[in-house]
């Protein structure tokens, strides 16, 4: 063989190693559907292509399969609100409200929780702001809770004769009044109208008689709690039991309980003003004997046949002693004291110069009294017979 040959044969030998190794040199790019050598081999340019094993042709060059990105959006479905703003509606039990009783009061039903407003003549209202705003018309309201008929006072000083349209607002800021929602309102002018006194709900001051029919003794100087009186958290004034006149009071000596020697506790150890009634209440629900000082107290009606009436706190007491000594402006912190003369209004209320129990217990077998005569408090024994004089928060 001649050199010429050789070296021909030598490169195409060459040629076949690099193809068998599935390495393309000089043409990196073989055919499609062209011979490869080993299976999974891939031409990733210009076109994608990788080396399969044929049924029938064995291994050729195939196009590789592309990779396909799917993006998938999920789609949530959101349930409508279930809120639907209520349209309040209000209903009146009378459409004309006359007499001459003062305040006037409109009794509204109205099917939600809100405030009903009274606004007089023929205004515009669309929103709340046109009733509250409104100048030249006079306008009143009040708080009612839903299907519940609330009575609504009228006062004299805002609202005059006339008719009113009647709307309720609720919480959801919507505004109602059907047409037949009108009221009219035949109200005693001011300078007609007698002012009340302080048994009728007016001003008190000492010496006056209460709504129980007995003698104002005591006035605060701003409201307590007697949590059981019908006052509740706004009470201001004490009156003690009248001795004349129907239904009066006749101070007697009793017994401080029918328990003498057993402790009833903190429900009856309150001594400041206002604690007496629930300090009477808890003597009777230990022990309900008769004609003991808190049950005979807490028994008593007077003139007027109010079941407030109860035995009084250690300082109510003292309260009540100043007063019928005539010491009317002592400090709550001062004990009564026999510096003072017998109160000359008080011929009428009876006291006597004697010992009175309060409804404060001491302990087990004492509970606290003051002496009338001096004005010194003591703890005396339960089992003593002292005065009762029953008071009543108003």
């Amino acid at each position: 063989m001649s050199r010429i040959n050789r070296l021909a044969v030598a490169a195409v030998l060459a040629v076949g190693v690099m193809f068998a190794g599935g390495v393309v040199g000089a043409n990196p790019q073989p055919a499609l559907r062209g011979v490869c050598t080993k299976v999974g081999d891939v031409v990733s340019a210009p076109v994608p292509l990788v080396c399969k094993q044929t049924t029938k042709n064995g291994l050729r060059w195939r196009k590789a399969p592309t990779t396909t990105t799917i993006t998938t959006t999920t789609t949530t479905t959101v349930a409508p609100s279930t809120t639907v703003a209520v349209v309040p509606t209000v209903s009146l039990a009378a459409t004309f409200i006359t007499g001459s009783t003062f305040p006037k009061a409109a009794v509204v039903t109205a099917n939600v929780a809100g405030t009903v407003y009274f606004i007089e003549g023929a205004s515009p209202v669309s929103t709340v702001s046109d009733i509250t705003s409104a100048r030249y018309y006079r306008w009143t309201s009040g708080v009612v809770t839903a299907n519940t008929p609330t009575s609504i006072a009228l006062d004299v000083d805002v609202l005059t004769n006339g008719y009113y349209r009647v709307f309720v607002a609720n919480s959801q800021g919507v505004l109602s009044a059907p047409a037949l929602n009108k009221v009219t309102i035949s109200i005693s002018r001011v300078s007609d109208v007698v002012a009340s006194t302080c048994a009728t709900g007016g001003t008190c001051v000492v010496g006056d008689t209460g709504p129980g029919g007995g003698v104002v003794f005591y006035v605060s100087a701003s409201n307590f709690t007697s949590t059981g009186s019908t006052c509740n958290t706004t009470c201001k004034y004490l009156e003690a039991a009248p001795t004349t006149g129907t239904n009066s009071w006749t101070d007697a000596a009793y017994v401080w309980s029918g328990n003498t020697s057993v402790a009833i506790g903190v429900t009856a150890r309150g001594v400041e003003i206002g604690t007496g009634f629930k300090n009477a209440q808890a003597i009777v629900t230990d022990d309900n004997t008769a004609d003991r000082a808190g049950t005979i107290a807490r028994a008593y009606r007077g003139p007027n046949n109010l079941s407030d009436w109860y035995l009084p706190s250690k300082d109510e007491l003292n309260q009540m002693c100043k007063w019928q000594r005539g010491q009317l402006w002592v400090s709550d912190a001062t004990i009564c004291n026999n510096t003072g003369t017998l109160n000359s209004g008080l011929g009428a209320s009876g006291f006597s110069t004697g010992y009175y129990w309060s409804s404060s217990e001491f302990d087990a077998n004492f509970a606290w009294s003051q002496y009338f005569d001096f004005g010194d408090q003591n703890d005396n024994t339960k089992h003593t017979t002292y005065y009762v004089r029953p008071v009543r928060a108003f």
